[in-house]
């Protein structure tokens, strides 16, 4: 190894020019490197990576192409110079890249403790995770982090604060186009005064983000988007031509045979000027005549252009064009669901590969720095991803698959309900009436006991249950008196207030369309003869 070299076991020292290595023993037992305080990079001022903003205006297909080709020779500045420039200028591509970025910035985010994590490790994980929090500006730093998803990649660094902890005072985002790759390693090198140097180890966090497969240099979407910037640009150009002079009448000169080349020049200059300022001077001798167009172009054909291209930009982005295509025809439920399932799909791609950077590049020092975990048991940074679930029907399952004598892993039904584990020394929710485990269906919850019907004639299908046909029948009676007695309260009630024999049978049937009791007496009455019969067919199995 190298001067300042890390291992897993005590404290080394490396002889060199410039003497033994400076390192410190960490509580761990892994000797480090300390990180160094000040700024590689140095401070904005003494950056000279100038933008020329009028140049993006003429991109064309083959400047695009130089850049592109200089880029995959490891000189990136110039492609890095065109991205930033296109997402300044085109406002479509910035609107469908900011969807894309915060719907990752917007989820919350959590530590993950080891596996198997002690009470200890979990202490820790805690205390990691509100060093984590307290960074200044940490959420803006995750949002910076997004700007890879255009670009490719994004390069933090990190300015350490040395005190009781060594903990990060700032992550400070740097331009895409102050960077070169080199082009034996693939290793992304700082731009100073115009000479690449190596990053600092511990000093950068450096995403690289891949919306398509290849380089450093060669995966970035706006590989893709700068094409259709580049043609929509065309369009665009086109249509602000044509509105120059829409509408305008043509202006003819007219003069008499025989002028001399000055007096031409001079009504020329006339008949152009006059467009713009509404006024002019021409000899007596000649006159100007103002044409109307009989026939006017169409913007709309230039319009649709400009929309086929924003449509292609929403598709790369988004993976769909539902989101920026409102217009009532495609807009369908349907497909706003098939969208929808595209959109978690590319958020998720995102989630899982911002997730280990931060977890390798920004957790993992600071956690070994300040001796907090061995270098194999480092907390993982995780994205909060998991779809909002109904905790009420998810529940009445677990009971339902319970009841019927399914093993279900306490474990697994936390994490389905999204309801997490009490910690030690937590005061604990409990059902009233005593122990869960004990306590029969309540008599007025219907459905429940219908389920807990359901499951004795399961169990007496399996010979673990006897009492046949009578027990069930009972229970079937029992579970339906609350609701038979409240429906024949409302149809006495209904009889009695009634004119008369057909105005009673007009307010049961009403009763009957539109109470939703009789549709639940129904659904009683089907459980209970599936529950009968099941009963009936274990019973003639036993005999």
């Amino acid at each position: 190894m190298t001067a300042g070299a890390m291992t897993d076991g005590k404290t080394t020292e490396n002889p060199g020019k410039m003497g033994k290595t400076r390192a410190f023993l960490n509580s761990i037992g892994n000797a480090l490197r300390k990180p160094r305080t000040d700024r590689q990079a140095g401070a904005r001022s003494t950056q000279s990576h100038p933008l020329h903003y009028a140049s993006v205006r003429t991109l064309d297909p083959s400047r695009l192409a130089r850049a592109f080709l200089a880029a995959d020779d490891g000189q990136i500045t110039e492609q890095a110079s065109l991205f930033e420039m296109i997402e300044e200028q085109d406002a479509h591509i910035f609107a469908e890249l900011s969807k894309r970025r915060r719907a990752v910035t917007s989820l919350e985010w959590q530590l993950q403790p080891p596996k198997d994590a002690n009470q200890s490790e979990t202490d820790r994980t805690t205390e990691l995770s509100e060093l984590l929090a307290d960074i200044p500006r940490f959420e803006n730093a995750l949002y910076d982090l997004t700007d890879a998803i255009g670009k490719g990649f994004t390069a933090l660094e990190i300015e350490w604060r040395a005190g009781s902890q060594w903990t990060p005072a700032a992550l400070h985002f740097l331009p895409q186009r102050a960077f070169q790759v080199d082009r034996d390693t693939g290793a992304l090198m700082l731009l100073k005064d115009g000479n690449p140097e190596p990053l600092r180890e511990w000093g950068w966090i450096v995403h690289e983000h891949r919306a398509k497969s290849g380089y450093i240099e060669q995966s970035a979407l706006f590989r893709v988007l700068a094409w259709t910037y580049a043609y929509k640009a065309y369009d665009i150009q086109d249509m602000q031509r044509f509105l120059e002079v829409y509408g305008q009448p043509l202006r003819l000169g007219k003069f008499e045979a025989g002028t001399g080349k000055e007096a031409k020049n001079t009504l020329l200059k006339a008949v152009r000027n006059i467009g713009h300022d509404g006024a002019g001077i021409v000899p007596k001798t000649m006159e100007i005549d103002f044409i109307e167009a009989k026939s006017a172009g169409r913007v709309d054909d230039f319009l649709s252009a400009i929309r086929y291209w924003e449509l292609k930009q929403s598709m790369a982005i988004l993976g769909g064009t539902l989101t920026s295509q409102a217009d009532g025809k495609t807009s369908t439920n349907a497909l706003g669901k098939i969208h929808e399932k595209a959109s978690e799909r590319i958020k998720l791609h995102d989630t899982h590969q911002i997730e280990p950077t931060v977890t390798e590049q920004l957790i993992r020092p600071i956690a070994l720095i300040n001796g907090m975990f061995p270098a194999d048991r480092c907390p993982r940074f995780k994205f909060n991803t998991d779809e909002t679930v109904d905790i009420q029907k998810i529940v009445q399952a677990l009971g339902d698959a319970a009841a019927l004598g399914m093993e279900i892993d306490r474990d697994w039904a936390h994490k389905a309900t999204q309801i997490p584990k009490a910690d030690k020394g937590a005061i604990l929710l409990r059902a009233p009436g005593g122990d869960q485990n004990t306590q029969k269906p309540k008599e007025k919850d219907a459905k429940a006991g219908l389920s807990h019907l359901l499951a004795m004639a399961a169990l007496a299908n399996k010979g673990q249950e006897t009492g046949a046909p009578e027990a069930f029948a009972a229970r079937l009676a029992q579970l339906s008196a609350a609701r038979e007695r409240a429906l024949l309260e409302k149809i006495s009630v209904i009889a009695r207030d009634a004119g008369g024999y057909d105005a009673a049978l007009s307010g049961i049937a009403d009763l009957a369309m539109n109470d939703s009791a009789f549709a639940d007496l129904a659904e009683d009455i089907a459980l209970g003869t599936m529950a009968a019969e099941l009963a009936g067919r274990a019973e003639i199995g036993r005999e």
